[in-house]
């Protein structure tokens, strides 16, 4: 009986420890999986970032060609800008004279005309 016993023993503890072997073993590829699949996802996120960042240093080489191409105009713009002011004053001063040669200093028509 004893040896019946310890027999029965032994098969079940084995039945037991393959149960629990199988356990542990779907438990570690449940787990494997769901690593693998957060692997999976980061692998996305990192292509989506390093994307980003070349569109990100191309909108930056376009500002800074935006920056040098004004910083460039702007002096020119500004050179233009006091050479018509001269051409304004100029002309003012010829209008002025015009103005004084019809109408008068005071404002009313110059006699003759």
């Amino acid at each position: 009986m004893k040896k019946i016993f310890y027999f029965l023993m032994v098969v079940f503890s084995t039945s037991v420890w393959a149960g629990d072997a199988e356990d542990n073993l779907l438990s570690i590829q449940s787990g494997y999986r769901a690593l693998l699949q957060k692997q999976n996802n980061l692998d996305g996120k990192i292509i989506g970032m390093q994307s980003d960042l070349e569109d990100a240093r191309r909108r930056l080489q376009a500002a800074q060609a935006d920056i040098a191409r004004l910083e460039a105009e702007i002096p020119a713009a500004m050179a233009q800008k006091a050479r018509q002011a001269e051409e304004l004053r100029q002309i003012g001063v010829r209008l002025d004279h015009a103005w004084n040669a019809v109408y008068g200093a005071g404002g009313t028509k110059a006699s003759g005309n």
